[in-house]
């Protein structure tokens, strides 16, 4: 039994991946684009948000088009029901990491706008959210479990 706990406990430790790393640059650059909506809507920070989605409108709509053709490209109606389940658990995941960092969230946070709007050109937001490891284990793998609803945090039993 205690094998088990250790090997599930490593299989969600694992970093959501995939082999095409186009698709994990887009993957993370919409966890980037999630992790500074959390920000903005925790934090109070809509107009740095703002800023941010005006300087990068054309690349954040053209990765938005890109998760979305990912998850339809063999059935529309399940692939649109894939992405809006995929964009729902990001997040939901980033907004449980605020809720599990506290206080200290926007403190270590809120740094991130002016990061993304040093940035050089819209270009550098790939690498950079590459390097903020912003997509959570919880939502497995590039294709086979991207979209499935993000696994349920363990409950406790009552002690008898």
């Amino acid at each position: 039994m205690l094998s088990t706990l250790f090997a599930s406990t490593a299989a969600m430790a694992a970093p959501f991946r995939c082999a095409d790393p186009e698709a994990q640059a887009m993957f993370e650059l919409s966890a980037l684009k999630t992790e500074l909506m959390v920000v903005a809507t925790t934090c109070d920070t809509e107009k740095p948000y703002n800023d941010f989605i005006t300087r990068y409108r054309s690349t954040l709509s053209s990765n938005d088009m890109a998760v979305i053709r990912h998850f339809t490209g063999r059935d529309r109606r399940a692939g649109q029901r894939a992405n809006d389940t995929f964009i729902t658990n990001l997040a939901n995941a980033r907004a449980q990491e605020a809720n599990r960092i506290g206080a200290d969230f926007c403190a270590r946070n809120a740094r991130l706008f002016e990061e993304v709007m040093a940035l050089p050109s819209a270009t550098e937001l790939a690498p950079y959210a590459a390097a903020k490891d912003l997509l959570p284990a919880t939502l497995g793998s590039c294709v086979s479990s991207a979209s499935a609803p993000a696994a349920p945090a363990p409950t406790r039993r009552a002690s008898r």
